[in-house]
């Protein structure tokens, strides 16, 4: 019996049904059919996200045809995150990261798409009056949400009016009516410059919402790309193959031929139209923004003849969870350090969606780990608030919250092992900006740098660790493999000495 990817003639890098299909067949989808769109969905996909479970595929909805559906949480784990990118589906997190970034840095150059005469996503149209957001399967993800947010996993298409490239970006997108769709994106995002730019000409935007397509392309639209290099150009040269796409008829701007749902419209300057969005339950873990932003008018939707609408909706940090199983804040971070000259980083791992970054290094002099601290804290990527950076030895397993914690408890001492960086920028989603710092445009906020590395000038002295070496771990886990299994255990978990793959010294 063919799979249901070689059924559907499409592969992961394709389709978001196809990556669907490779997941199930690894037990990474779970398919739900009749959940209410007014808790039901937002519910089910919030405790499957903190049970660790499956990507979770809805269909079935009163009032919907049946084919109509939604897919969450689509990279939540790092098996699924190995689907998507085509990485052993059971390795170490810092060892999916680490072949990740070996793929980036064997990169030949961006790969501009390639531009196919049709495509899937243009199977069915809705155009002008018949135009209907409603038509779509949109779930109220949170409680407190101030509508229905089509747009938590989109990628909004626009193109430079001066020098013609397309920026791709992820923004959040909230219904404001049959053929309206308000967008929030932030002053200092590529999206919102280009937008400032058709305003400034007095004229409206032309602009494309894609509401689902294959996570690896999304995800590559969460990227800082820099600034003139299309989203595209980057998902191409990490698939290794051009994306396909088509370009829309009205406003010629380019959208992957496999998508699911694409709108086609126009966003107007603030000036002439806005909408009130918000609030939204935002991935710090709180209800934030709320005001009048601009609106999109929605001329065109394009989509397949059973369409998926991917979701990520924002949810509370969950630890050593996050929406994307392998943050590529940590690939960005982890080249960073290396540009400024950091050695012998051996890890780089984030925490409450990166709100704690963990930096180890196999330290080679004084004030090595500092060093590294303070590099980090000085990397800005994307609208974020990193609080607080804890620098550990390469014996400790950054992916592993209990040994980062364990490290702080043992190695750090208060007095003497943490720094306080005041002022530093932060995001207005923030919720520990105070209303007064809010009022007066006072985004900043202070980051604690805690050294929880052995004392480098008696780290020998250091007393030593109670775990076996990495070596014993791995040799006695490869025999007694199928024991630990039915404990729930495999070799990625008990591997290397307590700390991550490669580490040295693991006993001590």
């Amino acid at each position: 019996m063919k799979s249901r990817v070689q059924l559907l003639g499409e592969t992961m890098q394709d389709s978001l049904e196809a990556f669907i299909g490779a997941c199930a067949e690894v037990g990474e989808a779970a398919f739900v059919d009749g959940a209410s769109l007014d808790e039901e969905v937002g519910v089910l996909t919030e405790l499957a996200a903190e049970a660790r479970g499956p990507m979770l595929v809805f269909d079935r909805f009163d009032g919907l045809p049946e084919g109509h559906r939604v897919a969450a949480n689509p990279l939540r784990t790092t098996r699924r995150f190995g689907v998507a990118f085509d990485l052993p589906l059971d390795a170490h997190p810092l060892d999916m990261l680490a072949q990740w970034r070996v793929r980036r840095r064997q990169l030949s150059g961006p790969l501009p798409p390639a531009v196919a005469s049709d495509g899937p996503v243009l199977a069915s149209r809705q155009v002008g009056d018949e135009v209907d957001l409603d038509a779509f399967p949109t779930p109220k993800w949170h409680e407190r949400d101030g509508g229905r947010y089509i747009g938590t996993a989109d990628m909004v298409v626009l193109r430079d009016p001066d020098r013609g490239w397309v920026n791709v970006g992820v923004y959040r997108g909230m219904i404001q009516g049959r053929n309206r769709m308000s967008l929030w994106i932030l002053a200092a995002k590529h999206g919102r410059m280009i937008l400032e730019k058709h305003w400034a000409a007095g004229r409206e935007a032309p602009i494309a919402v894609v509401l689902g397509c294959d996570p690896a392309t999304w995800m590559t639209a969460a990227m800082a790309a820099p600034f003139g290099t299309s989203e595209y150009e980057l998902a191409g040269a990490f698939r290794g193959s051009p994306l396909e796409v088509v370009n829309l008829p009205a406003s010629g701007l380019p959208v992957p031929a496999h998508a699911e749902i694409v709108l086609e419209g126009r966003i107007p300057s603030p000036e002439l139209d806005t909408a009130y969005e918000g609030p939204f339950g935002e991935w710090p873990g709180y209800y934030s923004h709320e005001g009048n932003e601009p609106v999109m008018t929605v001329d065109t939707i394009y989509h397949r003849e059973r369409p998926i609408l991917l979701g990520t909706p924002p949810l509370r940090p969950l630890g050593d969870s996050d929406s994307v199983a392998i943050p590529s804040f940590t690939l960005e971070l982890w080249d960073h350090l290396d540009r400024s000259g950091i050695t012998d980083v051996t890890g780089v791992w984030g925490f409450c969606k990166t709100l704690m970054i963990v930096v180890s290094v196999k330290q080679r002099y004084a004030g090595h780990a500092k060093q590294a601290l303070l590099a980090a804290s000085g990397f800005r990527s994307g609208a974020s608030m990193y609080r607080y950076y804890v620098a550990v030895d390469d014996d400790i397993d950054v992916t592993s919250l209990e040994q980062v914690v364990w490290a702080m408890c043992t190695r750090a001492d208060p007095a003497t092992s943490i720094d306080v960086i005041r002022g530093a920028w932060t995001t207005t989603l923030d919720p520990r900006l105070s209303p007064q710092q809010l009022a007066a445009g006072d985004h900043t906020m202070g980051r604690l740098l805690v050294d929880a590395c052995r004392p480098f000038h008696w780290r020998e002295d250091f007393p030593h660790s109670n775990v076996f070496p990495p070596q014993a771990r791995l040799r006695v886990a490869q025999r007694w493999d199928e024991l630990l299994r039915g404990f729930g255990t495999g070799q990625r978990q008990v591997g290397p000495g307590g700390g991550h793959p490669g580490a040295e010294n693991a006993s001590r």
